[in-house]
């Protein structure tokens, strides 16, 4: 796994600043703007010097350079320590991707309890299916993050898993649980696609 020094990040991040000249980096590079932080699986550095703020003024995409050496925005809602990794280039872009997860995690906050009773059907064998890398893609999780968890826990090319071992894994990353909801709206969906074949 490539990986950068956090030295190498502070100026890179330091290089990027508009209107920054090399030498001028050099002495930022270890300034405390440069912020860094390892939420979600994904450790990085964010600089708290170039940022966007959304039209509302509610919303900031800080630029971000992670560990593994890949430039991205960290976006953060006001109030809010946690933020959303956005892996591309234009602030406003990530903006729009942080927005439209945060909308897709509160619809399955809304219904966390049935995720949470699956995950206990899962464990004790009530309910069976398996937990596949699609489910992790339509999943309201960030790409970074998901590609990170997968990373720590040896998943890198694992494509299916067992839903039990999924609902172990909830216990050890709560938000794992937005990933058995995706399987969960698959499963009901080829279930009912089933149902309607037989009875045509």
């Amino acid at each position: 796994m490539t990986r950068i020094s956090h030295d190498t990040a502070r100026l890179m991040l330091a290089k990027a600043r508009p209107n920054t000249s090399l030498l001028e980096a050099e002495f930022l590079a270890n300034e405390p703007d440069f912020v860094f932080d390892k939420s979600d699986w994904v450790p990085l550095y964010y600089d708290t010097q170039h940022a966007f703020a959304s039209d509302c003024g509610t919303i900031t995409a800080y630029r971000a350079h992670t560990l593994k050496g890949d430039w991205m925005w960290f976006v953060f809602r006001e109030g809010k320590a946690r933020g959303y990794h956005a892996a591309c280039d234009d602030p406003q872009q990530a903006i729009t991707m942080a927005k439209a997860s945060w909308a897709g995690r509160r619809a399955v906050r809304a219904d966390w309890d049935r995720v949470e009773q699956t995950a206990r059907d899962l464990l004790l064998g009530r309910q069976r299916f398996d937990v596949r890398v699609e489910d992790l893609e339509a999943s309201p999780l960030c790409d970074l993050g998901i590609c990170g968890f997968r990373s720590a826990i040896r998943m890198d090319n694992v494509t299916r898993i067992p839903g039990w071992v999924a609902a172990l894994l909830m216990k050890v990353e709560p938000q794992m649980g937005f990933v058995i909801h995706a399987a969960m709206e698959r499963h009901a969906a080829t279930k009912q696609i089933d149902l309607a074949v037989q009875a045509a």
